[in-house]
Protein backbone atom coordinates (compact mmCIF):
# COMPACT_ATOMS: atom_id res chain seq x y z
CA UNK A 1 0.00 0.00 0.00
CA UNK A 2 0.88 2.39 0.00
CA UNK A 3 3.29 3.00 2.64
CA UNK A 4 2.14 5.35 4.39
CA UNK A 5 -1.12 5.01 4.70
CA UNK A 6 -3.30 6.54 7.45
CA UNK A 7 -3.99 4.46 10.48
CA UNK A 8 -6.24 6.79 12.27
CA UNK A 9 -6.68 4.46 15.42
CA UNK A 10 -3.01 4.12 16.01
CA UNK A 11 -2.67 7.03 18.00
CA UNK A 12 0.75 5.95 19.46
CA UNK A 13 1.98 5.08 16.41
CA UNK A 14 1.64 8.78 14.90
CA UNK A 15 3.62 9.57 17.54
CA UNK A 16 6.24 6.89 17.24
CA UNK A 17 6.27 8.54 13.40
CA UNK A 18 6.40 12.14 14.67
CA UNK A 19 4.65 12.78 11.10
CA UNK A 20 3.35 16.20 12.32
CA UNK A 21 2.64 19.58 10.21
CA UNK A 22 3.36 21.77 13.17
CA UNK A 23 7.04 21.43 15.43
CA UNK A 24 4.89 22.29 18.41
CA UNK A 25 2.32 19.57 17.81
CA UNK A 26 2.39 16.77 19.93
CA UNK A 27 1.28 14.07 17.47
CA UNK A 28 -1.28 13.83 14.64
CA UNK A 29 -4.24 12.11 15.41
CA UNK A 30 -3.83 9.04 12.82
CA UNK A 31 -1.08 7.88 10.93
CA UNK A 32 0.95 4.84 10.35
CA UNK A 33 4.26 4.02 12.20
CA UNK A 34 7.04 3.68 14.20
CA UNK A 35 10.03 5.34 14.98
CA UNK A 36 9.88 8.43 17.33
CA UNK A 37 8.00 8.20 20.55
CA UNK A 38 7.52 5.07 22.03
CA UNK A 39 6.34 5.30 25.94
CA UNK A 40 7.76 2.58 28.28
CA UNK A 41 4.11 1.12 28.79
CA UNK A 42 1.33 0.28 26.78
CA UNK A 43 -1.21 3.29 26.13
CA UNK A 44 -4.67 2.74 28.38
CA UNK A 45 -6.40 1.30 24.74
CA UNK A 46 -9.81 2.57 24.48
CA UNK A 47 -11.30 -0.72 23.19
CA UNK A 48 -10.26 -3.88 24.07
CA UNK A 49 -9.70 -6.20 20.95
CA UNK A 50 -10.92 -10.24 21.10
CA UNK A 51 -7.92 -11.96 20.66
CA UNK A 52 -6.72 -15.79 21.61
CA UNK A 53 -4.26 -15.39 24.10
CA UNK A 54 -0.65 -16.29 23.09
CA UNK A 55 -0.28 -19.72 22.58
CA UNK A 56 -3.80 -20.80 23.19
CA UNK A 57 -4.48 -22.10 19.40
CA UNK A 58 -3.40 -25.43 19.40
CA UNK A 59 -1.11 -26.00 16.35
CA UNK A 60 -2.89 -28.24 13.99
CA UNK A 61 -3.70 -28.19 10.68
CA UNK A 62 -6.57 -29.37 9.42
CA UNK A 63 -9.89 -27.72 8.28
CA UNK A 64 -11.54 -27.50 11.24
CA UNK A 65 -8.31 -25.61 12.36
CA UNK A 66 -8.65 -22.97 9.40
CA UNK A 67 -12.19 -22.48 10.21
CA UNK A 68 -11.27 -21.92 14.44
CA UNK A 69 -8.63 -19.24 13.15
CA UNK A 70 -11.64 -17.80 10.63
CA UNK A 71 -14.17 -17.73 13.84
CA UNK A 72 -11.28 -15.62 15.33
CA UNK A 73 -11.68 -12.97 12.53
CA UNK A 74 -15.85 -13.71 12.50
CA UNK A 75 -17.79 -13.57 8.92
CA UNK A 76 -16.71 -12.46 5.48
CA UNK A 77 -18.52 -11.16 2.53
CA UNK A 78 -17.79 -13.11 -0.14
CA UNK A 79 -17.34 -12.00 -3.54
CA UNK A 80 -20.07 -11.48 -6.14
CA UNK A 81 -18.33 -14.13 -8.28
CA UNK A 82 -15.83 -16.52 -7.90
CA UNK A 83 -14.38 -16.57 -11.68
CA UNK A 84 -11.34 -15.44 -13.41
CA UNK A 85 -12.56 -13.32 -16.28
CA UNK A 86 -10.56 -13.17 -19.19
CA UNK A 87 -10.77 -9.32 -20.58
CA UNK A 88 -11.30 -8.55 -24.91
CA UNK A 89 -7.63 -7.42 -25.72
CA UNK A 90 -6.25 -4.70 -26.44
CA UNK A 91 -8.00 -2.56 -23.98
CA UNK A 92 -8.87 0.85 -25.68
CA UNK A 93 -8.27 3.85 -23.96
CA UNK A 94 -10.50 6.67 -23.46
CA UNK A 95 -10.16 9.99 -25.90
CA UNK A 96 -7.72 12.94 -24.31
CA UNK A 97 -8.88 14.74 -21.74
CA UNK A 98 -9.44 18.53 -23.13
CA UNK A 99 -6.42 21.09 -21.72
CA UNK A 100 -7.33 22.57 -18.69
CA UNK A 101 -4.48 25.73 -19.15
CA UNK A 102 -3.02 27.26 -21.87
CA UNK A 103 0.17 24.93 -23.13
CA UNK A 104 2.61 28.08 -21.95
CA UNK A 105 1.55 28.05 -18.17
CA UNK A 106 0.98 23.94 -18.00
CA UNK A 107 2.95 21.79 -20.95
CA UNK A 108 1.31 18.84 -21.92
CA UNK A 109 3.12 15.36 -20.74
CA UNK A 110 4.74 14.63 -23.83
CA UNK A 111 6.24 17.99 -23.81
CA UNK A 112 8.28 18.21 -20.36
CA UNK A 113 11.96 17.83 -20.16
CA UNK A 114 11.97 16.18 -24.21
CA UNK A 115 15.31 16.16 -24.95
CA UNK A 116 15.17 13.73 -21.71
CA UNK A 117 14.46 9.85 -21.88
CA UNK A 118 14.39 7.19 -19.58
CA UNK A 119 17.49 4.70 -19.83
CA UNK A 120 16.99 1.51 -21.57
CA UNK A 121 15.88 -1.66 -19.53
CA UNK A 122 13.81 1.26 -17.17
CA UNK A 123 11.25 -0.31 -15.10
CA UNK A 124 8.02 2.44 -15.51
CA UNK A 125 4.95 0.84 -13.89
CA UNK A 126 2.41 1.03 -11.17
CA UNK A 127 2.10 -0.74 -7.81
CA UNK A 128 -0.35 -2.69 -5.47
CA UNK A 129 -0.80 -4.76 -2.44
CA UNK A 130 -2.63 -8.30 -1.86
CA UNK A 131 -4.38 -7.40 0.97
CA UNK A 132 -5.57 -3.56 -0.85
CA UNK A 133 -6.71 -4.77 -4.22
CA UNK A 134 -7.51 -8.67 -3.84
CA UNK A 135 -10.64 -9.23 -1.97
CA UNK A 136 -11.71 -12.80 -2.26
CA UNK A 137 -10.34 -12.70 1.87
CA UNK A 138 -11.67 -16.69 2.38
CA UNK A 139 -11.32 -18.22 -1.17
CA UNK A 140 -9.33 -21.01 -2.61
CA UNK A 141 -7.90 -22.08 0.98
CA UNK A 142 -6.59 -18.78 1.76
CA UNK A 143 -5.79 -18.39 5.34
CA UNK A 144 -6.67 -15.16 7.75
CA UNK A 145 -4.38 -12.45 8.52
CA UNK A 146 -4.19 -9.80 10.91
CA UNK A 147 -5.64 -7.32 8.51
CA UNK A 148 -8.84 -8.95 7.68
CA UNK A 149 -9.11 -9.37 11.44
CA UNK A 150 -8.07 -5.77 11.81
CA UNK A 151 -10.75 -4.35 10.22
CA UNK A 152 -12.91 -5.80 12.08
CA UNK A 153 -12.53 -4.54 15.13
CA UNK A 154 -13.42 -1.22 16.37
CA UNK A 155 -12.07 1.91 15.23
CA UNK A 156 -10.00 -0.45 13.28
CA UNK A 157 -10.71 1.31 9.69
CA UNK A 158 -12.37 4.46 9.79
CA UNK A 159 -14.68 4.10 7.44
CA UNK A 160 -15.64 0.32 9.02
CA UNK A 161 -15.15 -1.27 5.36
CA UNK A 162 -12.82 -4.35 5.02
CA UNK A 163 -10.86 -6.16 2.25
CA UNK A 164 -13.52 -8.48 1.79
CA UNK A 165 -14.43 -7.63 -1.84
CA UNK A 166 -12.71 -4.04 -2.10
CA UNK A 167 -11.19 -4.67 -6.05
CA UNK A 168 -11.71 -8.55 -6.08
CA UNK A 169 -8.74 -8.34 -8.59
CA UNK A 170 -7.60 -11.87 -7.45
CA UNK A 171 -10.14 -12.58 -10.06
CA UNK A 172 -10.19 -9.64 -11.84
CA UNK A 173 -6.40 -10.09 -12.06
CA UNK A 174 -6.54 -10.12 -16.36
CA UNK A 175 -8.31 -7.21 -16.92
CA UNK A 176 -6.27 -5.23 -14.96
CA UNK A 177 -3.18 -6.17 -16.66
CA UNK A 178 -5.18 -5.70 -19.96
CA UNK A 179 -5.65 -2.40 -18.68
CA UNK A 180 -2.22 -1.97 -17.21
CA UNK A 181 -1.12 -2.79 -21.24
CA UNK A 182 -3.46 -0.66 -22.69
CA UNK A 183 -1.47 2.42 -21.17
CA UNK A 184 1.97 1.31 -22.31
CA UNK A 185 3.51 1.15 -19.04
CA UNK A 186 5.92 -2.33 -18.37
CA UNK A 187 5.80 -3.18 -15.17
CA UNK A 188 3.33 -4.01 -11.96
CA UNK A 189 4.90 -4.76 -8.91
CA UNK A 190 2.54 -6.43 -6.69
CA UNK A 191 2.78 -8.54 -3.47
CA UNK A 192 1.69 -12.08 -2.62
CA UNK A 193 -0.04 -13.24 0.23
CA UNK A 194 1.57 -15.07 2.74
CA UNK A 195 -1.30 -16.55 4.06
CA UNK A 196 -2.75 -17.85 0.53
CA UNK A 197 0.49 -19.67 0.16
CA UNK A 198 0.66 -21.05 3.69
CA UNK A 199 -3.34 -20.40 5.22
CA UNK A 200 -1.07 -21.16 8.75
CA UNK A 201 1.73 -19.65 7.82
CA UNK A 202 4.06 -22.43 9.57
CA UNK A 203 6.77 -24.01 7.91
CA UNK A 204 5.67 -27.32 9.09
CA UNK A 205 2.05 -26.72 7.70
CA UNK A 206 0.63 -27.65 4.51
CA UNK A 207 0.86 -25.41 1.25
CA UNK A 208 -2.18 -24.34 -0.32
CA UNK A 209 -1.58 -25.41 -4.25
CA UNK A 210 -4.40 -23.42 -5.20
CA UNK A 211 -2.62 -20.10 -4.05
CA UNK A 212 0.75 -20.90 -5.41
CA UNK A 213 -1.33 -21.89 -8.89
CA UNK A 214 -3.35 -18.52 -8.81
CA UNK A 215 0.02 -16.46 -8.65
CA UNK A 216 1.51 -18.37 -11.36
CA UNK A 217 -1.14 -17.60 -13.28
CA UNK A 218 -1.27 -13.96 -12.47
CA UNK A 219 2.77 -14.28 -13.50
CA UNK A 220 2.29 -15.77 -16.74
CA UNK A 221 -0.66 -13.28 -17.62
CA UNK A 222 1.63 -10.47 -17.09
CA UNK A 223 4.19 -11.55 -19.52
CA UNK A 224 2.10 -12.85 -21.85
CA UNK A 225 0.54 -9.13 -22.60
CA UNK A 226 4.54 -7.38 -22.02
CA UNK A 227 4.07 -5.85 -18.24
CA UNK A 228 6.76 -7.41 -15.61
CA UNK A 229 6.00 -8.79 -13.04
CA UNK A 230 7.82 -7.29 -9.73
CA UNK A 231 6.98 -9.29 -6.56
CA UNK A 232 6.80 -8.78 -2.64
CA UNK A 233 6.95 -11.17 -0.49
CA UNK A 234 5.28 -9.02 2.65
CA UNK A 235 3.44 -6.39 2.30
CA UNK A 236 1.78 -6.04 6.39
CA UNK A 237 -0.69 -9.12 6.00
CA UNK A 238 1.18 -11.28 8.22
CA UNK A 239 -0.66 -14.51 8.99
CA UNK A 240 -3.31 -14.51 11.75
CA UNK A 241 -1.99 -18.13 12.80
CA UNK A 242 1.31 -16.20 13.37
CA UNK A 243 0.44 -13.97 15.83
CA UNK A 244 -1.73 -16.41 18.03
CA UNK A 245 1.06 -18.99 17.49
CA UNK A 246 4.20 -16.88 19.01
CA UNK A 247 3.14 -12.88 19.03
CA UNK A 248 4.07 -12.86 15.36
CA UNK A 249 7.51 -10.75 13.55
CA UNK A 250 7.71 -9.97 17.62
CA UNK A 251 9.02 -13.51 17.90
CA UNK A 252 12.25 -15.28 16.46
CA UNK A 253 10.45 -18.21 15.54
CA UNK A 254 9.10 -15.92 12.29
CA UNK A 255 12.64 -16.17 10.58
CA UNK A 256 12.50 -20.05 9.76
CA UNK A 257 8.69 -19.71 9.53
CA UNK A 258 9.41 -16.41 6.44
CA UNK A 259 12.35 -18.62 5.05
CA UNK A 260 10.53 -21.35 4.16
CA UNK A 261 7.82 -19.27 2.43
CA UNK A 262 10.48 -17.45 0.63
CA UNK A 263 11.83 -20.61 -0.45
CA UNK A 264 8.54 -21.96 -1.54
CA UNK A 265 7.37 -19.04 -3.85
CA UNK A 266 11.12 -18.80 -5.24
CA UNK A 267 11.08 -22.09 -6.05
CA UNK A 268 7.50 -22.32 -7.97
CA UNK A 269 8.37 -19.05 -9.67
CA UNK A 270 12.05 -18.75 -10.35
CA UNK A 271 12.64 -17.35 -14.48
CA UNK A 272 9.19 -15.72 -14.45
CA UNK A 273 10.03 -13.02 -11.60
CA UNK A 274 13.00 -11.26 -11.95
CA UNK A 275 12.95 -8.32 -9.74
CA UNK A 276 11.95 -9.74 -5.75
CA UNK A 277 11.32 -7.51 -2.59
CA UNK A 278 11.28 -9.19 0.61
CA UNK A 279 9.73 -6.36 2.74
CA UNK A 280 7.62 -3.90 2.19
CA UNK A 281 8.71 -0.35 4.72
CA UNK A 282 9.12 -2.54 7.46
CA UNK A 283 9.56 0.34 9.32
CA UNK A 284 6.15 1.15 9.00
CA UNK A 285 5.00 -2.51 9.49
CA UNK A 286 7.06 -2.45 12.81
CA UNK A 287 5.90 0.51 13.98
CA UNK A 288 1.91 -1.03 13.50
CA UNK A 289 2.74 -3.76 16.37
CA UNK A 290 2.72 -1.15 19.40
CA UNK A 291 -0.63 0.25 19.40
CA UNK A 292 -4.07 -0.80 19.00
CA UNK A 293 -5.44 -2.85 18.22
CA UNK A 294 -1.98 -4.58 17.41
CA UNK A 295 -0.79 -4.94 20.41
CA UNK A 296 -2.93 -8.05 21.09
CA UNK A 297 -0.26 -10.10 21.75
CA UNK A 298 3.52 -9.96 22.10
CA UNK A 299 6.32 -12.44 22.40
CA UNK A 300 7.38 -13.41 25.77
CA UNK A 301 9.86 -10.53 27.38
CA UNK A 302 8.21 -7.90 24.71
CA UNK A 303 6.40 -5.06 25.77
CA UNK A 304 5.14 -1.53 23.96
CA UNK A 305 8.23 -0.15 23.71
CA UNK A 306 10.67 -2.81 22.65
CA UNK A 307 8.01 -4.35 20.09
CA UNK A 308 8.97 -2.42 17.10
CA UNK A 309 12.42 -3.05 17.55
CA UNK A 310 12.31 -6.54 17.88
CA UNK A 311 9.88 -6.33 14.89
CA UNK A 312 13.03 -4.83 13.27
CA UNK A 313 15.21 -7.31 14.93
CA UNK A 314 13.58 -10.67 13.75
CA UNK A 315 12.76 -9.18 10.22
CA UNK A 316 15.91 -8.19 9.35
CA UNK A 317 16.90 -12.08 9.74
CA UNK A 318 13.77 -13.27 8.17
CA UNK A 319 15.16 -10.77 4.78
CA UNK A 320 18.64 -12.02 5.21
CA UNK A 321 17.90 -15.60 5.52
CA UNK A 322 15.79 -15.34 2.54
CA UNK A 323 18.29 -13.57 0.30
CA UNK A 324 21.13 -15.92 1.38
CA UNK A 325 18.59 -18.81 0.44
CA UNK A 326 17.96 -16.62 -2.88
CA UNK A 327 21.66 -16.88 -4.09
CA UNK A 328 21.86 -20.61 -2.50
CA UNK A 329 18.89 -21.75 -4.57
CA UNK A 330 20.56 -19.34 -7.30
CA UNK A 331 17.24 -17.68 -8.34
CA UNK A 332 17.26 -15.61 -11.55
CA UNK A 333 16.78 -11.73 -10.71
CA UNK A 334 17.93 -9.55 -7.66
CA UNK A 335 16.36 -8.58 -4.24
CA UNK A 336 15.87 -5.88 -1.89
CA UNK A 337 13.77 -4.59 0.20
CA UNK A 338 11.47 -1.41 0.10
CA UNK A 339 12.26 1.16 2.46
CA UNK A 340 10.27 4.78 3.05
CA UNK A 341 10.22 7.96 4.66
CA UNK A 342 13.29 10.38 3.69
CA UNK A 343 16.63 11.58 5.68
CA UNK A 344 15.07 15.29 6.03
CA UNK A 345 16.09 19.30 5.77
CA UNK A 346 17.12 21.38 8.71
CA UNK A 347 14.48 23.12 9.39
CA UNK A 348 16.40 26.24 10.64
CA UNK A 349 19.87 26.88 8.98
CA UNK A 350 23.07 26.74 10.58
CA UNK A 351 21.06 25.43 14.01
CA UNK A 352 23.21 22.89 15.53
CA UNK A 353 20.36 21.28 17.03
CA UNK A 354 18.61 21.02 13.78
CA UNK A 355 21.25 19.66 12.00
CA UNK A 356 21.37 16.82 14.88
CA UNK A 357 17.73 16.52 14.52
CA UNK A 358 18.38 15.48 11.09
CA UNK A 359 20.89 12.41 11.68
CA UNK A 360 18.74 10.80 14.44
CA UNK A 361 15.83 11.03 12.04
CA UNK A 362 17.74 9.87 9.24
CA UNK A 363 18.68 6.53 12.12
CA UNK A 364 15.43 6.10 13.37
CA UNK A 365 13.67 6.75 9.92
CA UNK A 366 15.47 4.98 7.31
CA UNK A 367 19.09 3.94 8.81
CA UNK A 368 17.10 1.27 11.30
CA UNK A 369 17.16 -0.97 8.42
CA UNK A 370 19.46 1.10 6.08
CA UNK A 371 22.36 0.84 8.39
CA UNK A 372 22.38 -3.31 8.99
CA UNK A 373 21.74 -3.96 5.08
CA UNK A 374 24.98 -1.49 4.31
CA UNK A 375 26.62 -0.87 6.74
CA UNK A 376 27.03 -3.95 8.90
CA UNK A 377 24.87 -2.43 11.85
CA UNK A 378 22.27 -0.75 13.98
CA UNK A 379 23.05 3.35 13.27
CA UNK A 380 25.29 4.19 16.80
CA UNK A 381 22.51 6.70 17.47
CA UNK A 382 20.10 4.08 18.06
CA UNK A 383 22.42 2.05 20.41
CA UNK A 384 23.31 4.67 22.33
CA UNK A 385 19.56 5.45 22.87
CA UNK A 386 18.30 2.26 23.41
CA UNK A 387 19.89 -0.69 25.90
CA UNK A 388 19.63 -4.39 24.49
CA UNK A 389 16.62 -5.26 26.14
CA UNK A 390 14.78 -2.85 23.94
CA UNK A 391 16.71 -2.88 20.40
CA UNK A 392 18.26 -6.23 20.38
CA UNK A 393 21.85 -6.33 19.40
CA UNK A 394 23.69 -8.20 16.44
CA UNK A 395 25.80 -10.94 16.83
CA UNK A 396 28.83 -10.97 14.63
CA UNK A 397 27.36 -13.76 12.42
CA UNK A 398 24.48 -12.37 11.96
CA UNK A 399 26.00 -8.82 11.10
CA UNK A 400 27.77 -11.07 8.38
CA UNK A 401 24.67 -12.50 7.18
CA UNK A 402 22.96 -9.14 7.05
CA UNK A 403 25.79 -6.80 5.55
CA UNK A 404 25.03 -6.80 1.70
CA UNK A 405 21.50 -8.41 1.75
CA UNK A 406 20.50 -6.19 -1.13
CA UNK A 407 21.41 -6.39 -4.89
CA UNK A 408 19.64 -2.55 -5.03
CA UNK A 409 18.21 0.11 -3.27
CA UNK A 410 14.12 0.95 -3.18
CA UNK A 411 12.73 3.86 -1.73
CA UNK A 412 9.11 5.21 -1.47
CA UNK A 413 9.99 8.90 -1.13
CA UNK A 414 6.39 10.33 -1.27
CA UNK A 415 7.34 13.33 0.05
CA UNK A 416 10.81 15.24 2.17
CA UNK A 417 10.36 17.66 4.68
CA UNK A 418 12.01 19.54 7.55
CA UNK A 419 13.05 18.53 10.91
CA UNK A 420 13.51 20.23 13.81
CA UNK A 421 14.88 19.60 17.23
CA UNK A 422 12.39 18.82 20.22
CA UNK A 423 11.37 22.32 21.93
CA UNK A 424 13.17 21.57 24.99
CA UNK A 425 16.18 20.48 23.21
CA UNK A 426 17.43 17.36 22.12
CA UNK A 427 19.74 16.05 24.92
CA UNK A 428 16.82 16.68 27.79
CA UNK A 429 14.47 14.70 25.15
CA UNK A 430 17.18 11.78 25.02
CA UNK A 431 17.48 11.18 28.60
CA UNK A 432 13.57 11.47 29.05
CA UNK A 433 11.75 8.17 28.37
CA UNK A 434 8.89 9.27 29.14
CA UNK A 435 9.14 12.05 26.42
CA UNK A 436 6.47 12.41 23.63
CA UNK A 437 9.48 12.35 21.32
CA UNK A 438 11.02 9.41 22.48
CA UNK A 439 13.98 7.96 21.31
CA UNK A 440 14.39 9.59 17.97
CA UNK A 441 13.85 13.07 19.54
CA UNK A 442 13.19 15.15 16.16
CA UNK A 443 9.94 16.35 14.71
CA UNK A 444 9.02 16.94 10.66
CA UNK A 445 7.56 20.25 9.48
CA UNK A 446 5.73 20.92 6.42
CA UNK A 447 6.86 24.42 5.65
CA UNK A 448 9.94 26.62 6.11
CA UNK A 449 11.35 28.62 9.30
CA UNK A 450 11.64 31.74 7.38
CA UNK A 451 7.72 33.21 6.52
CA UNK A 452 6.03 29.59 7.14
CA UNK A 453 5.82 28.92 3.77
CA UNK A 454 4.99 25.22 2.95
CA UNK A 455 7.22 23.22 1.64
CA UNK A 456 4.62 21.73 -1.25
CA UNK A 457 0.54 21.03 -1.66
CA UNK A 458 -0.95 18.48 0.76
CA UNK A 459 -4.56 16.49 0.36
CA UNK A 460 -7.25 16.83 2.83
CA UNK A 461 -6.83 16.29 6.44
CA UNK A 462 -7.54 12.30 5.72
CA UNK A 463 -3.99 12.47 4.43
CA UNK A 464 -1.75 14.68 6.75
CA UNK A 465 1.41 13.04 6.36
CA UNK A 466 1.53 13.49 2.50
CA UNK A 467 3.16 16.29 0.97
CA UNK A 468 4.08 16.95 -2.91
CA UNK A 469 7.67 18.16 -2.68
CA UNK A 470 8.93 17.27 -6.17
CA UNK A 471 11.64 19.89 -5.87
CA UNK A 472 13.58 18.47 -2.43
CA UNK A 473 13.29 14.93 -4.74
CA UNK A 474 16.71 14.89 -6.68
CA UNK A 475 18.36 16.15 -3.66
CA UNK A 476 16.79 13.54 -1.66
CA UNK A 477 18.05 10.58 -3.67
CA UNK A 478 21.68 12.07 -3.77
CA UNK A 479 21.88 11.89 -0.12
CA UNK A 480 20.73 8.46 0.08
CA UNK A 481 23.51 7.93 -2.02
CA UNK A 482 25.77 9.68 -0.33
CA UNK A 483 24.85 7.81 3.10
CA UNK A 484 23.93 3.83 1.68
CA UNK A 485 26.09 4.17 -1.62
CA UNK A 486 23.98 1.98 -4.31
CA UNK A 487 24.85 1.05 -8.03
CA UNK A 488 21.10 1.18 -8.85
CA UNK A 489 17.83 2.30 -7.15
CA UNK A 490 13.99 1.98 -7.66
CA UNK A 491 11.47 4.55 -6.57
CA UNK A 492 9.76 1.57 -5.77
CA UNK A 493 6.40 3.55 -4.96
CA UNK A 494 5.17 7.26 -5.26
CA UNK A 495 1.60 8.89 -5.45
CA UNK A 496 -0.52 11.14 -4.55
CA UNK A 497 -4.11 11.21 -2.95
CA UNK A 498 -7.13 13.55 -4.47
CA UNK A 499 -7.73 15.83 -1.96
CA UNK A 500 -11.31 15.77 -0.81
CA UNK A 501 -12.12 12.94 -4.03
CA UNK A 502 -13.97 10.50 -1.93
CA UNK A 503 -16.67 13.41 -1.98
CA UNK A 504 -16.74 13.97 -5.34
CA UNK A 505 -19.19 12.87 -8.25
CA UNK A 506 -18.01 9.72 -10.35
CA UNK A 507 -17.68 12.10 -13.38
CA UNK A 508 -15.49 14.22 -11.61
CA UNK A 509 -13.71 11.67 -10.09
CA UNK A 510 -12.70 9.86 -12.98
CA UNK A 511 -11.39 13.05 -14.75
CA UNK A 512 -10.07 15.60 -12.90
CA UNK A 513 -7.43 14.76 -10.25
CA UNK A 514 -5.50 17.91 -11.32
CA UNK A 515 -3.50 17.34 -8.09
CA UNK A 516 -2.59 13.84 -8.77
CA UNK A 517 -1.39 14.53 -12.20
CA UNK A 518 0.84 17.37 -11.09
CA UNK A 519 2.27 15.24 -8.56
CA UNK A 520 3.27 12.07 -10.67
CA UNK A 521 4.32 14.85 -13.47
CA UNK A 522 6.71 17.00 -11.89
CA UNK A 523 8.35 13.73 -9.90
CA UNK A 524 8.84 11.72 -12.88
CA UNK A 525 10.34 15.01 -14.42
CA UNK A 526 12.88 15.38 -11.50
CA UNK A 527 13.77 11.55 -11.89
CA UNK A 528 14.36 12.56 -15.36
CA UNK A 529 16.18 15.27 -14.46
CA UNK A 530 17.68 12.57 -11.87
CA UNK A 531 19.56 10.32 -14.49
CA UNK A 532 20.55 13.13 -17.25
CA UNK A 533 22.33 15.84 -14.74
CA UNK A 534 23.08 14.08 -11.48
CA UNK A 535 23.83 10.30 -12.95
CA UNK A 536 21.75 8.99 -10.23
CA UNK A 537 21.05 4.77 -11.41
CA UNK A 538 17.16 5.42 -11.16
CA UNK A 539 16.22 2.02 -12.78
CA UNK A 540 12.48 2.29 -12.39
CA UNK A 541 9.44 4.19 -10.89
CA UNK A 542 6.27 2.90 -9.59
CA UNK A 543 3.28 4.98 -9.19
CA UNK A 544 1.04 4.00 -6.42
CA UNK A 545 -1.79 2.81 -7.28
CA UNK A 546 -2.88 0.71 -9.92
CA UNK A 547 -6.38 1.01 -8.59
CA UNK A 548 -8.42 2.98 -6.02
CA UNK A 549 -8.29 0.40 -3.42
CA UNK A 550 -8.34 -0.32 0.97
CA UNK A 551 -5.57 2.42 1.97
CA UNK A 552 -5.37 0.51 5.56
CA UNK A 553 -7.33 2.04 8.25
CA UNK A 554 -8.63 4.95 5.91
CA UNK A 555 -10.46 1.90 3.95
CA UNK A 556 -11.75 3.15 1.25
CA UNK A 557 -12.34 6.54 1.56
CA UNK A 558 -8.59 7.52 0.11
CA UNK A 559 -8.30 7.00 -3.24
CA UNK A 560 -5.04 6.78 -4.44
CA UNK A 561 -5.69 4.90 -7.90
CA UNK A 562 -4.87 6.33 -11.36
CA UNK A 563 -8.03 4.45 -12.31
CA UNK A 564 -11.39 5.19 -10.09
CA UNK A 565 -13.15 1.97 -8.79
CA UNK A 566 -16.73 1.83 -8.30
CA UNK A 567 -17.12 -0.56 -5.06
CA UNK A 568 -20.41 -1.65 -6.08
CA UNK A 569 -20.16 -2.26 -9.66
CA UNK A 570 -16.48 -3.03 -9.47
CA UNK A 571 -15.89 -1.12 -13.20
CA UNK A 572 -12.70 0.58 -13.48
CA UNK A 573 -12.89 3.80 -14.76
CA UNK A 574 -9.05 5.49 -16.14
CA UNK A 575 -8.50 9.20 -14.41
CA UNK A 576 -6.63 11.83 -16.26
CA UNK A 577 -3.55 11.13 -14.21
CA UNK A 578 -3.59 7.53 -16.16
CA UNK A 579 -3.44 9.36 -19.26
CA UNK A 580 -0.75 11.40 -18.16
CA UNK A 581 1.18 8.56 -17.23
CA UNK A 582 0.81 7.33 -20.66
CA UNK A 583 1.96 9.89 -22.54
CA UNK A 584 4.74 11.00 -20.56
CA UNK A 585 6.39 7.25 -20.65
CA UNK A 586 5.49 6.91 -24.31
CA UNK A 587 7.00 10.58 -25.37
CA UNK A 588 10.24 9.40 -22.98
CA UNK A 589 10.70 5.93 -23.77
Amino acid sequence: MLSFLLLPALVALEQASARVVEPTATHLPGATVSGSALPTSSPTPVLSPNFPALGALPRRYQASDLERLWDVVGPVEPPPFTTTRVPQTPVALPSAPPALYPSWYSPAPKDLLPKYKFPKGFKFGVATAAYQVEGAVRDEGKGPTMWDWNSRQPGGVTDNTTGDVVDLHYFLYKEDVARIAALGVNAHSFSISWARIFPFGTADSPVNQAGLDHYSDLINYHSKLGVEPVATLFHWDVPLALQAYYGGFTSPNIVDDFVHYAKTVFRAYNGRVKTWYTFNEPRVYCGQLKGYPFNVNFAPGVNATSAPFHCAYNLLKAHAGAVKAFREMKIQGEISFKNDDYVGLAWRANNTEDAEAVERHAAFQIGIFSDPVYKGDWPQRMKDTLTPDVLPRFTEAEKKDILGSADFYAIDPYRTQYITAPSGGIKACVSDPSHELWPSCNTPVQYDSNAGWAAGWTPDPLMDWLQATPNFLVDSLKELKRRWPYKKIYVSEFGFAEPTEGSRTDLFRITEDFERTNYFMTYLGEILRGIHEENLPIAGAFAWAMVDNTEWSSGTSARFGIQYVNYTSLERHYKRSALALSEFWKAHN
